[in-house]
Protein backbone atom coordinates (compact mmCIF):
# COMPACT_ATOMS: atom_id res chain seq x y z
CA UNK A 1 0.00 0.00 0.00
CA UNK A 2 1.10 3.43 -0.63
CA UNK A 3 2.19 5.19 2.10
CA UNK A 4 4.45 8.70 2.27
CA UNK A 5 7.49 7.63 -0.11
CA UNK A 6 7.43 3.48 0.61
CA UNK A 7 5.42 1.22 -0.53
CA UNK A 8 4.43 -0.94 2.68
CA UNK A 9 3.26 -4.51 2.40
CA UNK A 10 -0.63 -4.88 3.70
CA UNK A 11 1.03 -7.54 5.87
CA UNK A 12 3.40 -5.36 7.39
CA UNK A 13 0.45 -2.84 7.80
CA UNK A 14 -1.29 -5.40 9.52
CA UNK A 15 1.42 -6.60 11.59
CA UNK A 16 2.29 -2.75 12.83
CA UNK A 17 -1.41 -1.84 13.88
CA UNK A 18 -2.38 -4.72 15.37
CA UNK A 19 0.83 -4.91 17.81
CA UNK A 20 -0.22 -1.28 18.55
CA UNK A 21 -4.21 -1.76 19.19
CA UNK A 22 -4.89 1.06 15.76
CA UNK A 23 -7.14 0.73 13.38
CA UNK A 24 -6.58 -0.30 10.16
CA UNK A 25 -4.46 0.95 7.37
CA UNK A 26 -6.43 3.51 5.29
CA UNK A 27 -5.18 5.66 2.17
CA UNK A 28 -6.66 9.16 4.03
CA UNK A 29 -4.57 8.24 6.73
CA UNK A 30 -2.83 11.30 8.73
CA UNK A 31 0.90 11.49 7.59
CA UNK A 32 2.58 10.80 11.35
CA UNK A 33 0.98 7.55 11.22
CA UNK A 34 1.60 6.81 7.44
CA UNK A 35 5.27 7.50 8.62
CA UNK A 36 5.30 5.13 11.48
CA UNK A 37 4.08 2.71 8.84
CA UNK A 38 7.19 3.47 7.37
CA UNK A 39 9.72 3.26 9.90
CA UNK A 40 7.89 0.08 11.36
CA UNK A 41 8.28 -2.02 7.43
CA UNK A 42 12.25 -0.63 8.01
CA UNK A 43 12.89 -2.00 10.96
CA UNK A 44 10.75 -5.29 10.72
CA UNK A 45 11.56 -5.83 6.84
CA UNK A 46 14.98 -4.40 7.19
CA UNK A 47 14.03 -2.50 3.67
CA UNK A 48 11.46 -0.71 2.36
CA UNK A 49 10.62 -0.45 -1.18
CA UNK A 50 10.60 3.44 -2.59
CA UNK A 51 7.76 4.90 -4.48
CA UNK A 52 8.87 6.51 -7.59
CA UNK A 53 8.92 10.10 -8.19
CA UNK A 54 5.39 10.41 -9.80
CA UNK A 55 4.09 8.18 -6.87
CA UNK A 56 5.19 9.88 -3.85
CA UNK A 57 2.98 12.25 -1.67
CA UNK A 58 3.58 15.73 -3.15
CA UNK A 59 2.97 17.83 -0.16
CA UNK A 60 4.53 15.25 2.35
CA UNK A 61 7.26 13.64 0.76
CA UNK A 62 9.88 15.67 1.02
CA UNK A 63 9.21 15.93 5.04
CA UNK A 64 9.36 11.99 5.04
CA UNK A 65 12.53 12.08 3.08
CA UNK A 66 14.05 14.38 5.69
CA UNK A 67 12.99 11.95 8.31
CA UNK A 68 14.54 8.72 6.86
CA UNK A 69 17.78 10.77 5.96
CA UNK A 70 18.42 11.66 9.29
CA UNK A 71 17.63 7.89 10.83
CA UNK A 72 19.58 6.76 8.41
CA UNK A 73 23.16 8.04 8.82
CA UNK A 74 22.59 7.17 12.47
CA UNK A 75 24.77 3.88 13.56
CA UNK A 76 21.91 3.41 16.78
CA UNK A 77 18.89 3.37 14.20
CA UNK A 78 21.23 0.53 12.27
CA UNK A 79 21.53 -1.23 15.64
CA UNK A 80 18.23 -0.57 16.38
CA UNK A 81 16.60 -2.12 13.13
CA UNK A 82 19.14 -5.62 13.52
CA UNK A 83 17.48 -5.77 17.49
CA UNK A 84 14.09 -5.54 15.64
CA UNK A 85 14.70 -7.55 12.55
CA UNK A 86 11.67 -9.86 11.57
CA UNK A 87 10.18 -9.30 15.06
CA UNK A 88 6.79 -7.78 14.47
CA UNK A 89 5.97 -6.53 18.36
CA UNK A 90 9.32 -4.76 18.88
CA UNK A 91 9.12 -3.31 15.58
CA UNK A 92 5.70 -1.70 16.74
CA UNK A 93 7.04 -0.96 20.32
CA UNK A 94 10.42 1.10 18.92
CA UNK A 95 8.35 2.68 16.13
CA UNK A 96 6.39 4.01 18.95
CA UNK A 97 9.04 5.27 21.26
CA UNK A 98 10.59 6.60 18.05
CA UNK A 99 7.63 8.60 17.25
CA UNK A 100 7.23 10.12 20.77
CA UNK A 101 10.29 11.44 20.63
CA UNK A 102 11.05 12.57 17.10
CA UNK A 103 11.10 16.60 16.11
CA UNK A 104 10.30 16.26 12.57
CA UNK A 105 9.65 19.59 12.21
CA UNK A 106 12.69 21.24 13.82
CA UNK A 107 15.89 22.16 12.40
CA UNK A 108 18.74 19.99 10.94
CA UNK A 109 20.81 19.66 14.30
CA UNK A 110 17.48 19.20 16.62
CA UNK A 111 16.06 16.67 14.08
CA UNK A 112 19.48 14.88 14.81
CA UNK A 113 19.82 15.13 18.85
CA UNK A 114 15.49 13.97 19.29
CA UNK A 115 15.94 11.09 16.64
CA UNK A 116 19.71 10.07 18.26
CA UNK A 117 17.57 10.39 21.68
CA UNK A 118 14.79 8.49 20.12
CA UNK A 119 16.54 5.33 18.80
CA UNK A 120 17.75 5.02 22.84
CA UNK A 121 14.61 5.05 24.37
CA UNK A 122 13.11 2.82 21.30
CA UNK A 123 16.67 0.30 22.18
CA UNK A 124 15.04 0.49 25.80
CA UNK A 125 12.10 -0.26 25.31
CA UNK A 126 12.71 -3.29 22.94
CA UNK A 127 14.67 -4.70 25.72
CA UNK A 128 12.02 -4.00 28.30
CA UNK A 129 9.79 -5.91 26.29
CA UNK A 130 11.57 -8.78 25.86
CA UNK A 131 12.50 -8.91 29.67
CA UNK A 132 8.70 -8.41 30.05
CA UNK A 133 7.98 -11.67 27.65
CA UNK A 134 10.91 -13.23 29.45
CA UNK A 135 9.29 -12.68 32.60
CA UNK A 136 5.77 -14.14 31.86
CA UNK A 137 7.41 -17.00 29.63
CA UNK A 138 5.21 -19.41 31.26
CA UNK A 139 1.86 -17.56 32.20
CA UNK A 140 -1.21 -18.81 30.30
CA UNK A 141 -3.21 -15.19 29.28
CA UNK A 142 -6.66 -15.28 27.89
CA UNK A 143 -7.24 -14.03 24.10
CA UNK A 144 -10.16 -11.47 24.33
CA UNK A 145 -13.35 -12.46 22.66
CA UNK A 146 -12.22 -15.98 22.89
CA UNK A 147 -12.10 -17.56 26.30
CA UNK A 148 -8.77 -19.47 25.04
CA UNK A 149 -5.57 -18.90 27.26
CA UNK A 150 -2.14 -18.60 25.84
CA UNK A 151 1.11 -18.17 26.79
CA UNK A 152 3.80 -16.26 25.51
CA UNK A 153 5.77 -18.33 23.59
CA UNK A 154 5.66 -20.82 21.38
CA UNK A 155 2.78 -22.06 18.50
CA UNK A 156 0.14 -20.55 18.46
CA UNK A 157 1.39 -18.78 21.66
CA UNK A 158 3.98 -16.67 19.73
CA UNK A 159 1.64 -13.91 18.81
CA UNK A 160 1.70 -11.80 21.54
CA UNK A 161 0.31 -8.65 20.52
CA UNK A 162 -2.82 -8.21 22.69
CA UNK A 163 -0.12 -9.22 25.70
CA UNK A 164 2.01 -6.55 24.51
CA UNK A 165 -1.26 -3.94 24.74
CA UNK A 166 -1.62 -5.04 28.10
CA UNK A 167 1.49 -4.25 29.36
CA UNK A 168 1.76 -0.29 27.79
CA UNK A 169 -1.98 -0.27 29.28
CA UNK A 170 -1.27 -2.05 32.91
CA UNK A 171 1.37 -0.69 35.12
CA UNK A 172 1.33 -3.24 37.25
CA UNK A 173 1.91 -5.92 35.24
CA UNK A 174 4.59 -4.47 33.49
CA UNK A 175 6.55 -4.33 36.72
CA UNK A 176 5.83 -7.99 37.87
CA UNK A 177 6.59 -9.07 33.99
CA UNK A 178 9.86 -6.60 34.17
CA UNK A 179 11.22 -8.19 38.03
CA UNK A 180 10.28 -10.98 37.10
CA UNK A 181 12.21 -11.44 33.82
CA UNK A 182 15.34 -9.89 36.44
CA UNK A 183 14.93 -12.61 38.59
CA UNK A 184 14.53 -15.46 36.20
CA UNK A 185 18.25 -14.53 35.15
CA UNK A 186 19.17 -14.37 38.65
CA UNK A 187 18.20 -17.89 39.14
CA UNK A 188 19.63 -19.15 35.93
CA UNK A 189 22.65 -17.73 37.64
CA UNK A 190 22.35 -19.78 40.45
CA UNK A 191 21.39 -22.67 39.29
CA UNK A 192 24.63 -22.63 36.72
CA UNK A 193 26.29 -22.14 39.77
CA UNK A 194 24.52 -24.93 41.92
CA UNK A 195 25.54 -27.55 38.95
CA UNK A 196 29.22 -26.43 38.69
CA UNK A 197 29.70 -27.35 42.65
CA UNK A 198 27.92 -29.99 42.63
CA UNK A 199 30.28 -32.37 40.57
CA UNK A 200 32.73 -32.58 43.33
CA UNK A 201 33.25 -36.52 43.77
CA UNK A 202 34.98 -39.07 41.61
CA UNK A 203 32.99 -41.38 40.85
CA UNK A 204 34.16 -43.78 37.57
CA UNK A 205 36.37 -43.55 34.85
CA UNK A 206 34.98 -42.07 30.93
CA UNK A 207 36.53 -41.13 27.99
CA UNK A 208 36.44 -37.63 27.08
CA UNK A 209 38.54 -34.23 26.65
CA UNK A 210 38.25 -32.00 30.06
CA UNK A 211 42.22 -31.19 30.91
CA UNK A 212 41.08 -30.70 34.50
CA UNK A 213 40.08 -34.38 34.63
CA UNK A 214 42.47 -36.06 32.79
CA UNK A 215 44.21 -39.35 34.26
CA UNK A 216 47.76 -39.01 35.41
CA UNK A 217 48.79 -41.62 32.55
CA UNK A 218 47.46 -39.48 29.98
CA UNK A 219 48.86 -35.88 30.91
CA UNK A 220 52.26 -38.68 30.88
CA UNK A 221 51.98 -39.10 27.42
CA UNK A 222 51.99 -35.71 26.46
CA UNK A 223 55.61 -35.33 28.26
CA UNK A 224 57.23 -37.94 26.38
CA UNK A 225 57.99 -37.54 22.30
CA UNK A 226 56.79 -40.98 21.38
CA UNK A 227 53.53 -40.47 23.00
CA UNK A 228 52.50 -36.78 22.52
CA UNK A 229 50.99 -37.00 19.13
CA UNK A 230 49.11 -40.03 19.91
CA UNK A 231 47.92 -37.97 23.06
CA UNK A 232 46.75 -34.93 21.56
CA UNK A 233 45.30 -37.57 18.37
CA UNK A 234 43.46 -39.00 21.54
CA UNK A 235 42.14 -35.69 23.18
CA UNK A 236 40.85 -33.73 19.74
CA UNK A 237 39.08 -37.04 19.04
CA UNK A 238 37.81 -37.08 23.01
CA UNK A 239 38.98 -40.64 23.66
CA UNK A 240 41.25 -39.45 26.84
CA UNK A 241 41.15 -41.54 29.93
CA UNK A 242 39.02 -38.80 32.47
CA UNK A 243 37.56 -39.09 35.67
CA UNK A 244 33.85 -38.67 36.07
CA UNK A 245 32.87 -36.39 38.37
CA UNK A 246 29.46 -36.24 40.23
CA UNK A 247 27.47 -34.38 42.74
CA UNK A 248 25.37 -35.53 45.79
CA UNK A 249 22.05 -34.70 45.00
CA UNK A 250 21.09 -31.34 46.99
CA UNK A 251 18.21 -30.87 49.29
CA UNK A 252 15.35 -29.13 47.58
CA UNK A 253 15.19 -30.53 44.26
CA UNK A 254 11.72 -31.58 44.12
CA UNK A 255 8.34 -30.02 43.26
CA UNK A 256 7.49 -26.45 44.42
CA UNK A 257 4.50 -25.15 46.35
CA UNK A 258 4.44 -21.50 46.61
CA UNK A 259 2.42 -20.00 49.51
CA UNK A 260 1.97 -16.14 48.14
CA UNK A 261 0.13 -13.99 50.90
CA UNK A 262 -2.31 -11.79 49.90
CA UNK A 263 -3.38 -9.94 52.98
CA UNK A 264 -4.25 -6.42 52.69
CA UNK A 265 -0.88 -5.34 53.82
CA UNK A 266 0.86 -6.86 50.63
CA UNK A 267 -0.83 -4.55 48.41
CA UNK A 268 1.55 -2.70 46.16
CA UNK A 269 5.20 -3.29 45.74
CA UNK A 270 5.32 -6.18 48.07
CA UNK A 271 2.64 -7.69 46.01
CA UNK A 272 4.30 -7.49 42.90
CA UNK A 273 7.52 -8.39 44.08
CA UNK A 274 6.37 -11.96 45.61
CA UNK A 275 4.57 -12.51 42.29
CA UNK A 276 7.56 -12.17 40.28
CA UNK A 277 9.48 -14.42 42.90
CA UNK A 278 6.60 -16.79 42.24
CA UNK A 279 7.10 -16.55 38.26
CA UNK A 280 10.97 -16.95 38.94
CA UNK A 281 10.43 -20.07 40.65
CA UNK A 282 7.96 -21.39 38.22
CA UNK A 283 10.87 -21.18 35.46
CA UNK A 284 13.23 -23.04 37.61
CA UNK A 285 10.67 -25.92 37.90
CA UNK A 286 9.66 -25.96 34.14
CA UNK A 287 13.30 -25.69 33.32
CA UNK A 288 13.90 -28.71 35.69
CA UNK A 289 10.76 -30.62 34.70
CA UNK A 290 8.91 -30.08 38.05
CA UNK A 291 5.53 -29.53 39.09
CA UNK A 292 4.56 -26.16 40.63
CA UNK A 293 1.23 -25.22 42.94
CA UNK A 294 0.58 -21.77 43.45
CA UNK A 295 -1.69 -21.10 46.52
CA UNK A 296 -2.81 -17.50 47.29
CA UNK A 297 -4.05 -16.96 50.63
CA UNK A 298 -5.11 -14.06 53.18
CA UNK A 299 -7.29 -15.38 56.07
CA UNK A 300 -8.59 -18.74 53.92
CA UNK A 301 -7.08 -19.99 50.75
CA UNK A 302 -8.08 -17.84 47.51
CA UNK A 303 -6.94 -19.24 44.54
CA UNK A 304 -5.08 -22.60 43.60
CA UNK A 305 -3.12 -23.58 40.52
CA UNK A 306 -1.03 -26.27 40.39
CA UNK A 307 1.08 -26.28 36.98
CA UNK A 308 2.64 -29.62 35.82
CA UNK A 309 5.58 -29.64 33.46
CA UNK A 310 4.69 -27.89 29.43
CA UNK A 311 2.01 -26.54 31.38
CA UNK A 312 1.20 -22.70 31.75
CA UNK A 313 0.21 -20.44 34.95
CA UNK A 314 -3.54 -19.03 34.15
CA UNK A 315 -3.27 -15.57 34.63
CA UNK A 316 -5.62 -15.55 37.56
CA UNK A 317 -2.59 -16.05 39.10
CA UNK A 318 -1.07 -13.02 39.06
CA UNK A 319 -4.49 -11.25 39.49
CA UNK A 320 -5.54 -12.11 42.83
CA UNK A 321 -6.94 -9.10 44.95
CA UNK A 322 -4.57 -8.32 48.39
CA UNK A 323 -7.24 -7.83 51.09
CA UNK A 324 -8.23 -9.25 54.71
CA UNK A 325 -5.83 -10.91 57.49
CA UNK A 326 -3.28 -14.07 57.49
CA UNK A 327 -3.78 -17.34 58.08
CA UNK A 328 -0.77 -19.29 57.83
CA UNK A 329 -2.58 -22.46 59.38
CA UNK A 330 -4.67 -22.54 57.08
CA UNK A 331 -2.71 -22.34 53.88
CA UNK A 332 0.00 -24.48 54.86
CA UNK A 333 -2.45 -27.39 55.79
CA UNK A 334 -4.08 -26.75 52.46
CA UNK A 335 -0.21 -26.72 50.76
CA UNK A 336 0.11 -30.22 52.38
CA UNK A 337 -3.39 -31.80 51.40
CA UNK A 338 -1.97 -30.86 48.24
CA UNK A 339 0.42 -32.48 48.15
CA UNK A 340 -0.75 -35.71 49.88
CA UNK A 341 -3.81 -35.48 47.15
CA UNK A 342 -1.16 -35.39 44.22
CA UNK A 343 1.46 -37.36 45.68
CA UNK A 344 2.64 -38.78 42.70
CA UNK A 345 3.19 -35.50 40.46
CA UNK A 346 4.13 -33.23 44.23
CA UNK A 347 5.74 -36.27 45.97
CA UNK A 348 8.50 -35.08 48.36
CA UNK A 349 7.54 -31.30 47.15
CA UNK A 350 8.85 -28.01 48.57
CA UNK A 351 6.50 -25.03 50.51
CA UNK A 352 7.88 -21.65 50.10
CA UNK A 353 5.95 -19.20 52.19
CA UNK A 354 6.06 -15.96 51.38
CA UNK A 355 4.37 -13.07 53.80
CA UNK A 356 4.79 -10.05 55.29
CA UNK A 357 2.83 -11.12 58.40
CA UNK A 358 2.16 -13.79 61.55
CA UNK A 359 -0.67 -15.68 62.92
CA UNK A 360 -1.46 -18.04 66.03
CA UNK A 361 1.74 -20.60 66.22
CA UNK A 362 -0.53 -22.67 68.12
CA UNK A 363 -0.70 -25.71 65.64
CA UNK A 364 2.46 -25.19 64.08
CA UNK A 365 4.27 -27.91 65.06
CA UNK A 366 1.19 -29.85 64.56
CA UNK A 367 1.81 -29.40 60.87
CA UNK A 368 5.94 -29.83 60.66
CA UNK A 369 5.48 -32.99 61.99
CA UNK A 370 2.68 -33.63 58.95
CA UNK A 371 5.49 -32.08 56.99
CA UNK A 372 7.76 -34.41 57.69
CA UNK A 373 6.13 -37.12 57.25
CA UNK A 374 5.63 -36.22 53.95
CA UNK A 375 9.34 -35.64 53.36
CA UNK A 376 7.93 -31.81 52.99
CA UNK A 377 10.48 -29.00 54.12
CA UNK A 378 9.21 -25.32 54.66
CA UNK A 379 11.11 -22.57 53.92
CA UNK A 380 9.67 -18.98 55.08
CA UNK A 381 10.53 -15.60 53.24
CA UNK A 382 9.89 -13.20 55.68
CA UNK A 383 8.66 -9.24 53.76
CA UNK A 384 9.61 -6.48 56.14
CA UNK A 385 9.14 -8.44 59.06
CA UNK A 386 11.10 -10.29 61.91
CA UNK A 387 12.28 -14.04 60.42
CA UNK A 388 11.45 -15.36 64.19
CA UNK A 389 7.82 -14.70 63.24
CA UNK A 390 7.91 -17.65 60.90
CA UNK A 391 10.07 -20.09 62.75
CA UNK A 392 7.56 -22.23 63.97
CA UNK A 393 6.48 -23.37 60.90
CA UNK A 394 9.59 -23.07 58.75
CA UNK A 395 12.85 -24.85 58.72
CA UNK A 396 14.70 -21.57 57.49
CA UNK A 397 13.66 -18.05 57.09
CA UNK A 398 15.28 -15.37 54.70
CA UNK A 399 14.50 -11.54 55.08
CA UNK A 400 13.22 -9.61 51.84
CA UNK A 401 13.62 -6.00 52.74
CA UNK A 402 13.94 -4.36 49.59
CA UNK A 403 11.24 -4.68 47.49
CA UNK A 404 13.27 -3.26 43.63
CA UNK A 405 15.80 -6.27 43.94
CA UNK A 406 16.69 -9.64 45.10
CA UNK A 407 19.49 -9.91 47.70
CA UNK A 408 22.23 -12.38 47.46
CA UNK A 409 21.24 -14.32 50.35
CA UNK A 410 17.39 -14.78 49.28
CA UNK A 411 18.65 -16.06 45.69
CA UNK A 412 20.61 -18.48 46.96
CA UNK A 413 18.12 -19.94 49.46
CA UNK A 414 15.47 -19.60 46.52
CA UNK A 415 16.85 -20.14 43.47
CA UNK A 416 20.66 -22.37 44.19
CA UNK A 417 18.69 -25.13 46.70
CA UNK A 418 15.69 -25.34 44.98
Amino acid sequence: MRRIIFDVPKWSLYMHRAARGLHRAEEGDAPPLQMSDELFERLFAGEAEALSDHGRDRVFGDWAQRIHDTVTQLPAFERLAAECRGRADESAMAVEALIDELRPDGKDDELRRSARTACGKASHAVEQLRDAMDGLEHVSFDVPGTGVGTGTTGQPNGNVRSLAARLRDDPRLRKIANLAGRFKRIAGAKRRSRVRHGADEIVDVEQGADLGRLLPLELAQLVHPRTRLLALRNFVERQCMQYRLEGAEPLGRGPLVLCVDKSGSMEGERDVWATSVALALLSVAQAEKRAFALLGFDAAVRHESIVLPGESLPEAGLFIPCDGGTNIDAVLRRGLDVIHQHHGSLRKADIVLITDGGSNADNAQELRDRAAKLGVTILGVAIDVEPDRLMPWCEQVVAANDMSRLDDRAAEVLFAGQ
